[in-house]
Parts: structure tokens; sequence; C-alpha cells
């Protein structure tokens, strides 16, 4: 608790202290005459009674002391007396001087109670048998007296009980002696209920007193309250007749309404708000008389609509009181966040939930009219469209333009869109439109199109022009559909399909994509468990240098034996293992494996392995790769990495990095499909590779065409310039290997050459030397002792 509320919690004690004191005074003063009365009577009756039958020293002088307390107990006397013993350092201190006059009528109480005591039972033992019955009755009259005065004194009724009590027992133990015990036993009965009656009493009597103070609390408290609504911005108070006219118009409702208070008086309250169904509402509490709270009505003011929460109860004399607060502030804000949890924050476009919501309800619309037997709807058409290559506009020029690029492509789809027509981002560069079209899918897929196109415009961002394309995938709505994400599964579905056809494609959905999915599934399911039961194995290409025949490396080549399919080549799931990061793990046991089946071969060779791009951007693959190579036992320099110009086009700052950490570990680096990209020259100038690898696109075309011969010329001549190696790959034929060796490449490696080996294969052939054929030792039929005769051509394509 803090101090504050220590520090009022001590000023109500101390309140309710001063306000018992006060109200036990006041008894005092108002009970003191009559009970003084009642005691003068008393004692004069007893002098009567007992005058020459006790002594008159101890009757007067009990009667004169009797007098002098009562008199005592008048104001000049007790003022006396009380400056006398009970002196106040402080005559401003009320508190104070309440406290010594309380003190001074308690030290006469009990000195009067003494005296009675004293004097009854003197009395008792001077008094003959007919005086008892006298002194009985003022013994207990006295006795219960303190029911009357002494009941405000809690101190001195407890000590009148005891003293009156003893006075009691040892009058009737003076008369009749120990045969009086019932008596004495009625006595104590008697005391101890006036004791529990004082007790009792006194609980009571401070309890009420602090409810009170509790109750003028609450009251104050309540007052202040009220006072606050008075002054503050945003709280006023109203009040209103039977009739629902304004009554005792406050300053601040007033100068709310820029009015006065004399305009306002007798108006009807409800003319001050805008006639609505909220104003309605507000109409029918107010003529039920019903107590309300927060309800919200609307006024224009000033040309601005201002927004009002209004509480009120009814009174007992039929009117009705309430406060008012001007919540327009809040209002909007809420407006702001009810925007904000339907729409998109970048685009100002609809979002997932909003989209999901309608798409929902336009789906339960066309059920029920098919339930109803009413085809008078038409089909739903939605539109999952996705730009290209996205990523690439964040990394290139920044992410603010990545989010200009997205709020410019909301616009363009905005702006060819009908009315009805819904436009929704729901994640990262994921749109969607929802449209009701009635038309086949000729003038669907002509829609996509024009979308496409306009998608298709360069973009002017931050003095930058770019030109983005995106890719739709379509679906509709049919009586085969019940709910909405299958609606949206098969738009995902189609997304995907136009995606792998390549940039700027349109795809509609069809089953086959549901039976390709399913095949994408199962092919997942049975790589995980191939690769955590080793289904897989690694053959191995021979590299040979093409002037001298010699075997220079070898690139491992990644096969599965399926249980039911037989052996799989990596065409056949490396796709499915990159779209569910199972190449990562994929990955890490080709390396592994192909290092450790390498090191048990006595040979001096290169071990190429292909390096996937998600590979490169994983951080497990340095210290992988450094675990392999200590359990393996073989250098780094002997490893080379396969890297493709996609790896470097998905984030080329990443990429990069990497390989030049891979080279700082002596790894070598070639890239692959070399002249395949729009951007090769550039990589080579940014990342020094140890070799380039020529696509094997334009080795099958060297004996045809003679631009073929052109491009792979100037790839050995720019390597070489560059002081890279080059390595063709895909040779199939002898006349292939010759124009390859006279246009100046280092390497080779196709089918014609040798087929990929099983490791154990590949450790004996590896130390053969293989011939090459030199200028005119092919024949015309082109097949040498150098070729692999087991091997189709289909065979040979698919395994590369």
């Amino acid at each position: 608790m803090n101090g504050t509320g220590v520090d009022g919690q001590v000023a109500h004690r101390r309140l309710i202290e001063e306000r018992v004191l006060a109200r036990r005074l006041d008894a005092i003063a108002t009970t003191a005459p009559f009970f003084s009365l009642a005691l003068l009577s008393s004692m004069l009756l007893l002098v009567f009674v007992m005058d020459g039958v006790a002594p008159a020293p101890f009757l007067y002088g009990w009667a004169a002391l009797t007098v002098l307390l009562l008199v005592g107990s008048l104001s000049a006397p007790a003022r006396f007396l009380l400056r006398r013993f009970f002196p106040v350092a402080d005559r401003n201190d009320r508190q104070g001087r309440a406290r010594s006059q309380f003190a001074l009528h308690s030290m006469l109480l009990q000195a009067g109670s003494i005296a009675w005591a004293t004097g009854l039972a003197g009395f008792a033992h001077f008094a003959q048998a007919n005086q008892f019955a006298t002194l009985g009755v003022v013994w207990m009259a006295v006795f219960a007296g303190v029911l009357m005065i002494h009941r405000y004194v809690p101190k001195a009724a407890l000590f009148h009980i005891f003293v009156m009590t003893m006075s009691g027992i040892v009058g009737l133990m003076a008369t009749d002696g120990p045969q009086t015990w019932p008596l004495v036993v009625f006595t104590l009965i008697y005391a101890v209920v006036l004791v529990r009656s004082i007790i009792v009493y006194d609980i009571g009597f401070v309890a009420g007193i602090a409810n009170r103070v509790a109750h003028e609390e609450s009251e104050n408290t309540i007052r202040l309250l009220l006072d606050e609504y008075e002054v503050q911005a945003k709280d006023w108070l109203w009040t209103i007749g039977p009739n629902g006219n304004l009554r005792e118009v406050s300053q601040r409702l007033a100068d709310i309404c820029n009015s006065t208070p004399q305009a306002l008086e007798g108006t009807r309250f409800l003319d001050l708000f805008n006639d609505d169904a909220r104003r309605a509402r507000l109409a029918e509490l107010l003529a039920a008389r019903k107590a309300f709270s927060d309800e919200l009505v609307v006024r224009e003011q000033d040309g601005q609509m201002r927004y009002w929460r209004v509480s009120a109860r009814p009174r007992r004399d039929g009117r009705m009181t309430g406060a008012a607060r001007d919540v327009t502030d809040s209002r909007v804000i809420e407006e702001r966040v009810r925007h904000m949890a339907h729409h998109d924050d970048l685009t100002g476009l609809a979002n997932r939930y909003s989209f999901n919501e309608r798409l929902a309800i336009e789906m339960k619309r066309r059920q029920d009219g098919s339930d109803a037997g009413d085809a008078a709807l038409p089909p739903l058409t939605l539109f999952y469209c996705d730009l290209d290559d996205f990523k690439g506009v964040n990394d290139t020029y920044g992410h603010g333009a990545g989010d200009e690029l997205l709020r410019q492509v909301a616009r363009r789809l905005e702006a060819h869109l009908r009315e009805d027509d819904m436009v929704a981002r729901i994640g990262g560069d994921e749109f969607v439109v929802l449209l009701e079209m009635r038309a086949g899918n000729a003038m669907v897929i002509e829609r996509a199109h024009r979308l496409l196109a306009a998608l298709r415009e360069p973009y002017s961002i931050d003095g930058h022009t770019l030109n983005v394309f995106g890719s739709i995938g379509i679906a509709r709505s049919g009586p085969d559909l019940a709910a909405p994400e299958d609606l949206v599964h098969r738009a995902d579905l189609a997304l995907q399909d136009a995606k792998r056809k390549g940039r700027d494609k349109i795809a509609l959905y069809a089953p086959a994509l549901e039976v390709a999915m399913r095949e994408r599934r199962r092919v997942e399911h049975d790589l995980r468990d191939a690769i955590a039961h080793t289904g897989l194995e690694l053959h191995y290409q021979p590299i040979v240098a093409l002037d001298t025949g010699a075997t220079t490396a070898y690139e491992a080549l990644l096969r599965w034996n399926h249980p039911t399919r037989g052996q799989l080549f990596p065409t056949d799931f490396l796709t499915v293992a990159e779209d569910t990061g199972l190449i990562v793990p994929l990955g890490e046991w080709v390396i592994a494996t192909a290092l450790r089946e390498a090191s048990s071969w006595n040979q001096k060779f290169r071990l190429s392995v292909n390096l996937s791009p998600s590979q490169l951007r994983a951080p497990g693959l340095l210290p992988t790769l450094s675990n392999a190579l200590a359990s393996a036992a073989i250098p780094a320099t002997r490893l080379e990495f396969e890297v493709t110009e996609h790896v470097l086009l998905e984030d080329a700052g990443q990429a990069l990095e990497t390989l030049e950490k891979l080279r700082e570990m002596g790894v070598q680096i070639a890239l692959d499909d070399f002249g395949t990209g729009y951007s090769s020259l550039g990589y080579l100038q940014r990342f020094p590779f140890d070799r380039v690898k020529i696509d094997r696109r334009f080795v099958g075309e060297l004996e045809t065409s003679p631009s073929a011969r052109a491009i792979v010329s100037a790839i050995t001549r720019l390597a070489d310039a560059l002081g890279m190696e080059t390595t063709a790959e895909g040779v199939e034929e002898a006349g292939q290997l010759e124009l390859l060796r006279k246009l100046g490449c280092d390497e080779a490696q196709g089918f014609y050459i040798r087929a990929p080996l099983p490791a154990h294969e590949a450790a004996g052939a590896g130390g053969k030397r293989l011939r090459t054929p030199r200028k005119g030792s092919v024949g015309a039929s082109g097949r040498g002792e150098l070729r692999d005769a087991g091997a189709t051509r289909k065979a040979r394509q698919k395994a590369g």
C-alpha cells in the first residue's frame, strides 16, 4: 500500500474517533440532568428512611458527598476541575479539550459509583428488617441506572457494575450471611448480563458512527466527482424532466453545445442529436425510464460529426439525470483499428481476413442457392497473383522500393476491376482477385492476360525504371466445391503450375494438378524415408583432360533406388526436394558420402559436387563441410563445388559471401551451365571462379551450328584470359570431342567418354587413361572405343 493510502486510513480512523467522542459527550450532556435528578431523589429517600437508623455522621456525610459529586458535574465546577486536573497546552486544540472533558466525566462517574456502592453497603449493615426492601429497590435502581448514562462511558460503566456488584454481595452477606447465596448468584448473573449489554451497545454505537462517516465520505466523493464533471472537457451532466426537456442546464453542457444555459433550458434533449437509428434507440430508453450507459449518439456541430456516449438513471421525482462525454477522438481511432483489421496497411487493399470473410459469404450464397434450386448467381472466379522475382527488387533497390512497387501494383489491379470485384493483398507479394463471371474459360484467361499486361508495364520508383512480371493461377467455383479454402487451394495449385512454366505465365486449375500435387507429396514422403534409411547412392562420372585423356576429376551424381519405381535420377525428385526444404539434408548427405567413398581411392583427382541455392543459404553448410573433410581426411583443395547462375540470382550478396568463405577453406568453385543465363559475364567479374562448365546445349549443337561453335570458342578464350579452366559437359559424339579440343576446351565429360559409375567401379576405373580421338581418328559412324555402348541416348539425357 502506498503512502497516500496509509495517510488516508489514519485520517479516516481519526475522524471516527473524533465523532465517537463528540457523540459520547453529547449523550452525557443530554442524559446527565435526568440521571442526576434520579440519583438526588434516591439519595433523599435513603436519608429519610435511614434517619435515626444509621449513624448521623455516616448518613449525612455520604449525602453531602453525593450532592457534591452531582454538583461537580455542573458546568462551572466541571470547568474548574477540568483546568485543575486535565490541563490542555493548546487552547485551540478542540479535540484535546474534548478528551479532557470526557476524562473528567468518566472520573466523576466512577467516583459516584464508589460513593453509592459504599453507602448502600453501609446502610445494609445498619438497616432493620423494614428498611431492606427500600435498600433493595434503590440498589437495583442505581445498579441498572448504568444503562442510562454510564453506557456512553464504557470504562465507567464496567467499573460501576463491578463496584455495585461487590456492594450488593457485601450487603447481602452482612444481613443473612451464607443463606443469601441465591441472591448472590442472581446478582452475579445480572451483572454479567449488564456487562454484555454495555459491550454490545458500545460496539453498535461505534459501528453506527463509522458507517455514518463512511456514508458522508462517499457522499463527499460523489459530490467531488460531480463537480469534476462540471470542469472536465469531455464529461458533463444533464437532467431532463418527465417530458424529455432539459432542466438545470449546466454551464459545461452549454459550452459544449456552443450555447447558454438559459437558451438550452426547456429544449428537448433529443433535439441535440442527429435524427438516425441511434437517436431512436435513445428515445426508447428515455421513454421507458430505464437506466442505461454508454449509448452512442451523433451530433453535427460546426460542420463536423461529434460522437457522444450518454448514460442516465431515473430519479424519484420523475426526472432523469445522466452524464455524457465526447468520444469523437476514440471513435476515430476505433474506425481506424476496424479499417486496419480488414485492410492491408501498406496498399489499402482488403487483407486476408476481409478476403476470407467475403469469399465465405459468396460461397454460402451459392451453396444456399444450389440447395434451393436457384442457379441465378454466376460462378466465382479467383485469380491468385504473385510477382516474379520480387525478392530481387528488395535486394537490389531496398525494401522501400519494394513497398512502393506493391502500392503501384495494387493501384493497377484496382484500376482493371469492376465495382463488384474484389482485390486483396494476402501477404508478401501475393494478391487475389475475386470476380463473378458467367463467361467461359477463354474469356477468363483473356481477363487474366489483361491483368498481366497491366503488371508488365514499367514502373518508375525513386528514379529507377523497373520491369516486373507476374504469374496468375486461376480457379473457378462449381458444384463440387463446398468450402472456401478449397477454391483458394485450387488457385494456389494453378499458380504453382504457372510459375513452373516460367515468368509472366497463366495457368488454369485442372484435376491433373491435384494428381501431380499428391504425387509430389508421395515423392516427398518417400524421399524423407530414403534419406533416413539410406535409400540413396552416388554414381561418379569421370572428367577427362582433352590433351592427355587422363581422368582429372569425378562428378558425384545422385541416384535414388526407389523400392517400387526402381532407380530414379535427380530430375525425378530434386525439384520436390528443393520446394520442401529436403534439399539441405539431402545435400549434406551427398557431401559426407562423396568424401567418405572417395577417401579410399588411391588417386589424385578432383571431386566435383553440385551445390543447390538452398544449400548455399543454409547456415550449416560450412560446419557440415568441415566435419566431412576432417572425417574423410581429404584436403579441401581436392573438392570442387559446382554452382549455377540461379544461385547468385536469388541472393547475390549472401551467395558471394559464402563462396568467399569456401574459397578461404581451399575449396574450388565452378560455374555450371555457363552461357545459359543473361548475366554470366557479370558474375565472372564479381567472383573469380576456378572453372566454368560449358552447358550441354552448346555442346550438342557444335557439329551443326556455327553460332554454337562461336559461343564455345568465346567462352574458352574468355576463361583463359581470366585464368579459369573450362569443362564441357554432355559430350555425346566423337565429333563433339574433336571440336572441343580444337576450340581450346580443357576438359570434357559425357556418355561418349564414360557413363556415371557406382563408387566401387569408379575406384577401379579411375586409374585408367582414356584415349581421346585425334583429328581424323573417328570414322563416319563416330563410334570409338571411348563410348559406353550400353547406354541409350534417353538414359544419357536423363542421367545428365
